[in-house]
């Protein structure tokens, strides 16, 4: 519904259109009678004389009543189709922006600083080549320190990326891999295949 002092512009180009085609018609049916010595004029009266009477015969149904329901259904039609056109971009449009912020404000995956990024990137190197991945090599391969490496160790465990098992015994270790979040995260996150 229009809003109090807004008029909808479909109603006034509908009949502004309407009334246009008719002096249109009316003007180029009488320029070219006059001109061109045609009965264009007179058969197009002819025409709508014998339309009129059609639609004011007496039948079971009066042929009016038909006409009407037929150009209800159309305009009908038409309103639907002029108005899901307008707003069919619309909404994909608002769709689009609304998963946006849904995004936004609703992240799958944590937020990652650089050196977290890095160390995700080199555990998911680590799982794709099957290698093990423990404190050395990853300090190998981001070119860290132990200590940051460490640090960000520690706080992709604490946000479930990653996770680290001990070993005991004579050669006891440490290996560090990836938890299937971690691995989720590496697959949508860092292009990994």
């Amino acid at each position: 519904m229009a809003e109090q002092g807004n008029h909808s512009p479909f109603m006034f180009k509908a009949a502004a259109c309407s009334a246009g085609i008719c002096l249109v018609a009316g003007a180029s049916i009488k320029l070219l009678d006059t001109h061109f010595n045609t009965t264009l004029w007179a058969d197009t009266t002819a025409w709508l004389l014998r339309l009129g009477d059609w639609v004011l015969l007496e039948t079971s149904m009066p042929n009016w009543a038909l006409v009407m329901i037929i150009a209800i259904l159309i305009s009908t039609l038409s309103v639907a189709i002029y108005y899901a056109r307008i707003t069919d971009g619309a909404y994909s449009e608002l769709h689009e922006i609304e998963r946006k912020i849904y995004k936004k404000n609703n992240p799958q995956f944590p937020q990652l600083t650089d050196n977290e990024t890095l160390l995700m990137e080199a555990l998911a190197y680590h799982a794709s080549f099957r290698k093990i991945a423990n404190l050395d090599s990853l300090c190998k391969l981001v070119s860290l320190s132990t200590l940051e490496v460490e640090i960000g160790l520690k706080q992709l465990q604490a946000k479930r990326l990653v996770k680290h098992q001990v070993t005991r015994g004579t050669f006891g270790y440490t290996t560090f891999e990836l938890t299937l979040a971690g691995k989720d995260y590496a697959l949508e996150r860092l292009a990994l295949t």
